[in-house]
């Protein structure tokens, strides 16, 4: 069967669909969001569903803490700790303790024509790949919310200027250069750490492989079945495994898998349900509106509307 082309939204496309703050930056592809407070915030609005972005993403978070979920992994950042997201990401922030976030979002060509090596930046990200947390010391995290706080403050003082935008593109250039030697700092160091690179199972690199295949064929293929056959494993076999390994079946995987992606296309596609459905490769679009109320409580129909 031909490979479907995994669907995601531009960052511009993004902020069409949702509403930011007035106080946020938006310019040529990067968005700079500084202090969202969520104390006074009923949900974050731009993250609130879960949404496929074409977009690097960096959260620094100074107070409190944020619960995120990125392709069915969850993580909780935490005071005096950043978060980075890789493009092609499903990413949905679940839910905040008075948490006080800086956000920096940028698309592939705004980092070119500030002259990132994106390289680099992609090099970095990749080997967070495991674990996407990383504290930042207190002689770092000082400067790189001033960074943020200048960029707004340049924006909103002098945005009619001829000189700001320029100046605001090098101000967010050294803000990523900042962000990249605090990761790189964190990457050098834990390969350092004795044990700090644990030792794989049969079982575990089983897992692992499970999840690259099922993130290759999850909107083709929904049976337990094709996978363990991809792996040369019985379907029990493989349910064992992925159990034992996720305290999960196999079989939950694959589900969320196919309604992450169903919640991105039918909050931030025009597609319609029944496109979503053969999208999908559901047979019809009665099956797959059982199959997410199934899964979520509610229709497709239903969820699309939801505000």
């Amino acid at each position: 069967m031909e490979k479907k082309e995994i669907q995601s939204l531009s960052l511009s496309q993004l902020i069409e669909a949702n509403s930011i703050r007035k106080e946020d930056l938006y310019h040529e592809g990067c968005l700079i969001a500084s202090k969202v407070d969520f104390a006074n915030v009923v949900h974050p609005e731009l993250l609130r569903y879960p949404v496929r972005i074409d977009a690097y993403a960096i959260g620094v978070c100074s107070k409190g803490s944020l619960n995120i979920n990125s392709n069915l992994n969850h993580y909780t950042l935490s005071e005096n700790a950043l978060y980075v997201n890789l493009p092609g990401s499903i990413i949905q922030v679940e839910s905040m303790a008075d948490a006080e976030v800086y956000l920096i979002m940028c698309s592939e060509d705004f980092i070119r024509r500030i002259n990132v090596d994106l390289k680099l930046l992609t090099g970095l990200f990749l080997q967070l790949d495991k674990n996407p947390l990383i504290p930042i010391p207190e002689n770092d995290l000082q400067p790189i919310i001033h960074s943020f706080e200048d960029i707004a403050s340049e924006w909103k003082t002098f945005e009619d200027e001829v000189y700001t935008v320029e100046i605001v593109r090098t101000a967010i250039r050294m803000l990523i250069y900042k962000l990249c030697r605090v990761i790189d700092h964190h990457i050098k160091e834990f390969s350092l750490m004795p044990f700090s690179r644990p030792i794989h199972n049969r079982q575990e690199e089983y897992f692992h492989r499970f999840m690259q295949i099922l993130g290759q064929y999850y909107m083709q293929e929904r049976s337990v079945g094709f996978y363990a056959g991809q792996l040369n494993l019985t379907p029990k076999y493989l349910t064992t495994i992925i159990r034992q390994t996720s305290g999960r079946s196999a079989l939950n995987w694959i589900d969320e898998y196919v309604i992450l992606e169903a919640k991105n296309l039918l909050k931030y596609s025009a597609k319609s349900i029944q496109e979503i459905a053969y999208y999908l490769n559901f047979p019809n679009q009665s099956f797959f509106g059982k199959y997410f109320k199934n899964h979520t409580g509610i229709t497709p129909s239903a969820y699309r509307m939801q505000k």
